[in-house]
Order: structure tokens, then C-alpha cells, then sequence
């Protein structure tokens, strides 16, 4: 009977140098012994990882892995996590830009360790493993560790590791990087970094990978390799070869049937489908510019305090409603307006706090604008009761936030506002990217740049209600 076909097992594209040797194979003997099982794909990738020079140190400092989705892109990664750590006394950091992808990596690691008592026994006796949120980590006997971690971009300031793997790394942006690459400079052994990733969309707000791809396909990638499983050009979403050329999974975990049931119902475009199930990298897809530019809102940055004058307030709602943002912006008689982020917070226990701390200031306050299905009706029936003046309190419609952001970036752009600099509101005003809002062309702020678009959202509706209402109550700002 012959054998059941799979996909290719060889890289379409490699971009690496040659080595003196590689305990790839030993690694993966070492694991098999334990019943994993690895695709030869994968062992491959295995002995690229640890493939060593004449002086024992890692061939190359830098390897990327490109491969479609539901690949297993991760799997060759995490074993040799693990290897460096448990045999080779690594101290190891592992780094997704999903803390789900982060848990799940180091739930496995952990329950093949735990399951297996001779790998159990190497773990160290008084801090072996840590399961906090946000902390998980494996100490072994022999001063080896790996660590989990989900990316910012100041993570891991201030360890050092002499491995890192970046999964997702198509998600990793120029900030996340700079934040992440001294972690290794004080390492003992020769550091290396392990990147994985999948051909990133035009949503996606890195910018790292993007430019390795790039790098290594015009041949300038130097000593770095790079490692791809993917179609160089988009072709026929019906065409089997092209699957089985690119995705080494199929055949084993992915099912010919499941690929033409995807490719048969046409939900995607050719090139949507050449990149989420065949590993292509488009050459047009650069990320979504910043709404705002970065260069304008540091010019208005302001060094004075909030000025006195007509006083309005933003809040914005999450989509899920579990967290709240009120910001403030007060318009001088003279002067550009000034906005500041009061609070962000969770309204897990309901919205009482924002009404109570807005009905302090109903006597100063000339409007305030809600946006947030989840949270504002709820937050202006509270108001009312606290015997908020009706004119007031505006419940924000769809065309009211698109005027509000709109009215917002042009203020930024002709510097014709002022703020102080808060670190959470510039994070968010410089890294937050657009949202369509319905069908008119209109636009709102959203969190794709890997930001919060909550304090640069709720400044844009504080920033609109100032500057669009009559009302003028003539108090001075109060934000304490």
C-alpha cells in the first residue's frame, strides 16, 4: 500500500551558512525517547537551531522560520527551548505578542517536563516552577531556565538570556525589538535568537520581519539565516501542488480535504488565501500608517499646567465594556486647547465611579461626550440621577466619534492643541492606527499599532466637546 502523501519537508527558500556540526539530531532522538514525534520538516529545523561552529557556539545568531499557518511553526522551537535549558543549562527566554500564546507554550513545556520523571528529576528542587500569570518560568539543576514572557516594549528590561525565541514574531515592531535585544548582550555564551513567524497582513503592526524578509530574499542578510516554507508568487487557490509544496504539515495534521473545503468555498481572495494557507509574503503589505503623527503630538507637548477656561470631558468605553477611560480638555479664551487623561480603569463593579467623579464637576462641566455601547447608557441614567444638566450630557452617535477623532488629528497635525506628556496617552496617540466606522469613509482610533486607543479616544471626545459647545459654565478645571 503506498504511503500517504505529505507536503514538502525542505525549505521553498533558504538564506544560511554552513556549520561544523549539529546535536539537532541528538535533540531530537533525546525527545523521541520520551514519545514525541517529530515531522522531518521540523528536524530539519531542528538542526539549523542547533547547529554549532569549530568553537562549539551557535552557527548563526539569528534564524528565522517563515511557515504558514497551522504548520507547526512552534513545535521544533519550543523542544529546543527546552533542550538548551533542561541539557544544555541555557538561560532561555520564550516571547509571544499573545499572552494565550504565551500560556499554552509554557503549559506544554511544563506537562511534557511534569510527565515524564527522569525530565522531572532535572528540575530544580526549591524553585523548579512558577505558575503566576505573567511569571511562569522553569528552573533547573544545572542553572539552566526558560522564561515566558508576553511582549511590551520594555520586556524582559533587565535579564539576560543567552537564548530567545520570538514566536509571532510577524507582530514584532521596531520598539518591541530595541526593547528585547540587549537581554543578551551580558550573556555568557553566545547569544541567539530564534524568530518565528507567519506572513503578516496589512493589519498587522510589525515591522521587524518585514524587513528580515526582505533582507534575506535580495541576499543582503548577511550571517543571519532565514528559513521559508511558502509560494513565491500567488497561484491558483485550487492548485494541489502548490499546497503540497508549501505546507510541510499536509498530509499529517492538515487534511487535503480540509485545505480544498477552504479553498472550494472562495471566502478568500487568491492572495488571502496564498498568504494564510501557503506561507506568501506580499511585497505591497506594509503596515497601516499611525493615525497620528508622532513628530505632532511631541511638538504639542506643553510644559505649563491645565490653563482655566471652558471645560469639557471624554469618556470612552471599551467594546467590551469591562474598562472605562475619562480624559479632560479645557479651551482657553486664548491659546490652544489642553487635554489630559484623568483615569482609565475597570468598571467590572459598574460605572459608579465615573458618575460620582463627574457629578463632582457638574457645575463646572460645559459637556461631557460618552461613546461605549456597553457602558454609556448605563453611565447617563446614573448622571441623570445625579441631577446632571440634561444639555450637558451627550450620548456619542457613530458620526459624532468620526467628527470627534477627525476634529482630533487635525488639531494635532496644525499643533493646535496642547498636552503634557502623559506617558500612557502618548503611547496611545502615537501607536494607535485607524478603524473604519460605518460606511461613509469615517474613522475612529483603534489598538492594531499594539497600543490602547481608550485615553487617545476618550482625549478626542473631550477635545470635540469643547470646541463644539455653547455652554460655558466659567468654573476653573478641577481634576484631583
Amino acid at each position: 500500500m503506498a504511503a500517504a502523501r505529505i507536503g514538502r519537508q525542505t525549505p521553498t527558500f533558504e538564506h544560511s551558512g554552513g556549520y561544523d556540526r549539529t546535536v539537532g539530531d541528538e535533540a531530537c532522538a533525546f525527545f523521541e525517547s520520551f514519545g514525541v514525534e517529530f515531522y522531518e520538516s521540523q528536524r530539519y529545523q531542528m538542526r539549523l537551531f542547533a547547529a554549532k561552529n569549530e568553537a562549539g557556539e551557535p552557527a548563526s545568531l539569528n534564524i528565522c522560520l517563515s511557515v504558514p499557518r497551522q504548520n507547526g511553526k512552534s513545535f521544533a522551537a519550543r523542544h529546543y527551548a527546552l533542550w538548551c535549558a533542561m541539557v544544555e543549562g541555557e538561560t532561555v527566554l520564550y516571547t509571544a505578542h499573545n499572552g494565550d500564546t504565551t500560556r499554552e507554550m509554557f503549559r506544554l513545556i511544563k506537562e511534557l517536563v511534569e510527565s515524564n520523571p527522569d525530565m522531572a528529576a532535572c528540575l530544580d528542587k526549591r524553585d523548579g516552577v512558577r505558575r503566576a500569570p505573567g511569571y511562569e518560568s522553569m528552573r533547573f539543576d544545572n542553572g539552566g531556565a526558560i522564561k515566558f514572557n508576553t511582549r511590551t516594549n520594555s520586556a524582559a528590561r533587565g535579564m539576560t538570556y543567552s537564548r530567545i525565541v520570538v514566536d509571532e514574531a510577524q507582530e514584532l515592531t521596531e520598539e518591541q525589538f530595541s526593547a528585547m535585544l540587549p537581554t543578551t548582550i551580558a550573556a555568557d555564551d553566545v547569544p541567539q535568537v530564534v524568530y518565528l513567524c507567519t506572513p503578516p497582513n496589512e493589519k498587522c503592526p510589525g515591522t521587524v520581519m518585514r524587513r528580515y524578509h526582505r533582507l534575506a530574499h535580495d541576499g543582503g542578510f548577511g550571517s543571519s539565516w532565514w528559513v521559508e516554507w511558502g509560494a513565491p508568487e500567488i497561484p491558483d487557490p485550487l492548485d494541489r501542488e502548490a499546497w503540497y509544496e508549501c505546507c510541510p504539515a499536509l498530509g499529517c495534521r492538515i487534511r487535503e480535504d480540509v485545505m480544498a473545503e477552504a479553498a472550494n468555498l472562495g471566502k478568500s481572495s487568491p492572495d488571502t488565501f496564498a498568504r494564510e494557507y501557503l506561507g506568501w509574503w506580499s511585497p505591497s503589505d506594509a503596515p497601516e500608517p499611525a493615525a497620528l503623527s508622532a513628530a505632532d503630538w511631541d511638538a504639542c507637548r506643553s510644559e505649563g499646567g491645565p490653563p482655566e477656561g471652558v471645560t469639557a470631558y471624554g469618556v470612552k468605553f471599551s467594546t467590551d465594556g469591562r474598562r472605562g477611560c475619562v480624559a479632560v480638555c479645557v479651551r482657553p479664551p486664548e491659546g490652544p486647547p489642553f487635554v489630559e487623561v484623568v483615569d482609565l480603569r475597570s468598571t467590572v463593579r459598574g460605572v459608579k465611579w465615573f458618575s460620582g467623579w463627574l457629578a463632582e464637576r457638574k457645575d463646572a462641566a460645559a459637556l461631557v461626550a460618552i461613546d461605549g455601547k456597553a457602558k454609556a447608557s448605563a453611565l447617563v441614567k446614573r448622571l441623570r440621577d445625579e441631577k446632571f444638566p440634561a444639555k450637558a450630557v451627550k450620548e456619542c452617535g457613530p458620526s459624532d466619534v468620526v467628527a470627534a477623532c477627525a476634529m482630533f488629528a487635525d488639531a494635532v497635525e496644525s499643533r493646535a492643541l496642547s498636552h503634557a506628556g502623559q506617558p500612557g496617552l502618548c503611547d496611545s496617540a502615537k501607536r494607535c492606527k485607524r478603524r473604519d466606522v460605518g460606511r461613509g469613509g469615517g474613522w475612529a482610533f483603534d489598538e492594531n499599532g499594539g497600543s490602547d486607543q481608550l485615553p487617545v479616544e476618550a482625549c478626542a471626545l473631550a477635545y470635540w466637546a469643547a470646541a463644539t459647545t455653547k455652554r460655558n459654565p466659567k468654573r476653573r478645571l478641577r481634576i484631583g
